[in-house]
């Protein structure tokens, strides 16, 4: 497979998901959280939304490195396991401050997942916008490949 063919299966793979696991690093350790989620049209940025006194809030105000694992197993567990692609992430994260890219991302999230961007539209949430700098990507339980942005 070519780069470009990697780099495409990875944004294909972002882009027909909305669900991934965020992983966190903080004083007390590693935190994962399920998270929906919307990307941008380059599969370079992932943005969700978040009270800001959670936990994962916290450790990303601590240390803005995440990892992010994408799946495709629904649907795919038990008969076809050895199917599922999954995408392991490195990013990093970046406050959102201009109005104009809040309401940008937040109708994303809405679009994507509407149940959540109602839940989380308050003063007390904020977006959770990551970066994105490498993927791994794994085919089953043995052909993979990785790809630094």
């Amino acid at each position: 497979m070519t780069d470009t063919a990697q780099l495409s299966s990875c944004q294909e793979l972002i882009s027909k998901q909305n669900i991934l696991v965020l992983a966190t690093q903080g004083k007390d350790g590693v935190h994962t959280s399920l998270m929906a989620y919307a990307n941008s049209a380059d599969c370079r940025e992932i943005y969700m939304v978040s009270g800001k006194g959670s936990q994962k809030w916290q450790n990303l105000l601590q240390n803005p490195q995440v990892s992010l694992l994408i799946d495709d197993r629904e649907g795919k567990i038990p008969g076809k396991r050895h199917k599922i692609k999954a995408l392991t992430v490195k990013g990093t994260f970046s406050p959102v401050a201009s109005e104009t890219e809040i309401k940008m991302i937040t109708d994303a999230i809405a679009e994507t997942a509407p149940s959540i961007a109602a839940v989380f539209s308050g003063p007390g949430n904020s977006i959770i916008r990551i970066s994105l700098e490498s993927f791994q990507m794994l085919n089953g339980p043995q052909d993979s490949f990785y790809i630094e942005l």
